[in-house]
């Protein structure tokens, strides 16, 4: 019985682990969706609310062990999209359109977080909000990595400047395509030396309790 019950209670600890870790997702994209309606100038009444339960959950190390994963995960979409994106530039550029028209024919073709971000973006420097140059580079400190900071800096002294742009944005391409192709590797290698902690805290002591714990609850019979 004793076994039963720790096994349980290993089996509730692994289920409120996974309700948080969704609950704190869903908050994550509520937050984005918030700060994208800010950004445009849509503020409605549910933007001042915020859960005291979600907030009491961030602030703990669980929550900010999650918030770290996600931004990891999001950071890792951004670099697996950005070699789509510097191709579609490049060879709408090639076809005679303008770096905007490209730009945006790359948010109107693709469904993705990196698509999204560009998309606010272009909208807000499109309606003569701010300039081009101004919205790039928020774009860049948004996206926040150092590939993409390298697209906006080739790309803003490329117009600046009247440079050709083709060629160098499918070299780009290359270049993060390989990086992107690297750092998954490298994540590969590591995890089976990350799978070493969860199967010495979850797995191992509950297989000791089921082959040990009858033996234990014998000897104590036999004792008694």
């Amino acid at each position: 019985m004793i076994v039963v019950a720790i096994l349980a209670a290993l089996a509730a600890a692994s289920a409120v682990f996974l309700l948080v870790f969704e609950l704190l997702a869903t908050r994550r994209k509520n937050l984005a969706r918030r700060n994208t309606r800010r950004r445009l100038g849509v503020v409605g009444e549910q933007e001042h609310t915020s859960g005291g339960w979600f907030a009491f959950v961030s602030k703990t190390p669980l929550g900010t062990l999650i918030k770290k994963r996600e931004a990891e995960k999001l950071e890792a979409s951004y670099e697996r999209d950005l070699p789509a994106l510097l191709e579609v530039v490049a060879l709408g550029m090639q076809a005679g359109m303008g770096f905007d028209q490209a730009f945006a024919l790359y948010t109107e073709r693709f469904d993705s977080p990196l698509a999204r971000c560009c998309a606010e973006s272009l909208a807000i420097w499109s309606k003569g909000l701010i300039t081009r140059d101004e919205g790039m580079r928020a774009l860049a400190d948004r996206v926040a990595t150092a590939s993409f900071r390298h697209f906006t800096s080739s790309a803003l002294r490329a117009l600046r400047f009247g440079a050709p742009m083709t060629q160098l944005l499918l070299s780009l391409a290359q270049e993060v395509q390989k990086e992107y192709q690297a750092s998954r590797q490298e994540l590969v290698a590591k995890a089976p030396v990350k799978m070493l902690l969860p199967t010495g805290v979850l797995i191992l002591p509950a297989m000791l309790l089921l082959v040990m714990g009858p033996i234990m609850l014998d000897m104590l019979r036999k004792m008694g």
